[in-house]
């Protein structure tokens, strides 16, 4: 099996770089990737250093061309190191109150999060960034768009799928920013950031054509969605779902509409940045009787 590693480490999705891997639809891997602080622990370091947004990659899969999607499936997610996460100034909902620098340094032990203060999280790992390549350069770090990006989808654990639409020759894939944990919105500027060697599967999904990245997750199937002001970008998120349920599911409009009010939840994935990501989220049980 093939392994990429953290190593291969871009900060820009260029559809003009040069593919640090390439395999084959259906192929399996190991992808290492550094945690967003690259692997500095000194609070003294953390509180200085601002995130960069280190993702592994690109990785080059043969016969992926535009209009096409990559079927990315999370076998495995293998947290590293102690985990850390920092409340940033100028970051997080609280920003205005929370104007220092905070670190906060993390152990692993077992299958449990032990925060300083003796709190103890089961972990949950998932990946923060996934993303294929536009077709113009974009950084790594606090946007999303049609490509993924930053989506910090705390969902997207072991046993889940992404579909990432490809946008160009190779679909030059790229991951990272895995959390040990993390809650919706990391309302105070990160998870509990840690590097992963994380098991996929990529395969091609020809002539796929979507908009921008879809998800199943062990309980959801998932609609990402993405704007500058939240709101517009929610009601997208919502009308995405209702077009997937009435041109795909062959559900009628009112119908969809009422399902995702009563089998959906609206979320956003991340605090408030440039770029907000959305999620809109349909009950796999409710999905799997449409057939």
């Amino acid at each position: 099996m093939k392994h990429l590693s953290r190593e291969k480490r871009i900060y820009y999705l260029d559809p003009e770089g040069e593919p640090a891997l390439t395999i084959d639809s259906g192929e399996e891997l190991i992808v290492e990737t550094w945690d967003a602080f690259e692997g500095l622990r000194d609070p003294v370091q953390l509180d200085a250093k601002a995130l960069k947004g280190p993702a592994t990659g690109p990785i080059y899969v043969n016969g992926a061309e535009p209009g096409d999607a990559l079927k990315v499936e999370f076998l495995k997610i293998t947290p590293k190191e102690g985990p850390a996460h920092m409340v940033m100034p100028g970051r997080g909902f609280l920003e205005e109150e929370f104007t220092e620098g905070y670190p906060t340094v993390m152990t692993i032990e077992g299958e449990q999060l032990v925060l300083p203060s003796g709190i103890r999280l089961n972990l949950n790992p998932s990946m923060g960034l996934v993303a294929t390549t536009p077709t113009y350069v974009q950084n790594t770090a606090s946007d999303s768009g049609p490509y993924g990006g930053d989506i910090d989808m705390k969902e997207l654990v072991e046993g889940s799928t992404i579909y990432m639409p490809v946008f160009v020759d190779g679909g030059l894939l790229a991951m990272g920013d895995c959390h040990a944990v993390v809650g919706d919105g990391a309302v105070a500027g990160t998870g509990a950031e840690c590097s992963a060697d994380t098991h996929i599967r990529v395969t091609v999904e020809k002539g796929m054509n979507i908009a921008s990245p879809r998800a199943l997750t062990p309980e959801h199937f998932v609609i990402l969605s993405y704007g500058e002001d939240l709101a517009p970008a929610m009601k997208q998120a919502v009308r995405d779902m209702v077009e997937f349920l009435v041109h795909e599911k062959g559900l009628d409009p009112y119908d969809a509409y009422t399902l995702c009010s009563l089998a959906g939840d609206v979320r956003v994935s991340r605090t408030f940045r440039p770029i907000s990501p959305v999620k809109m989220m349909l009950s796999r049980e409710a999905l799997e009787q449409l057939g």
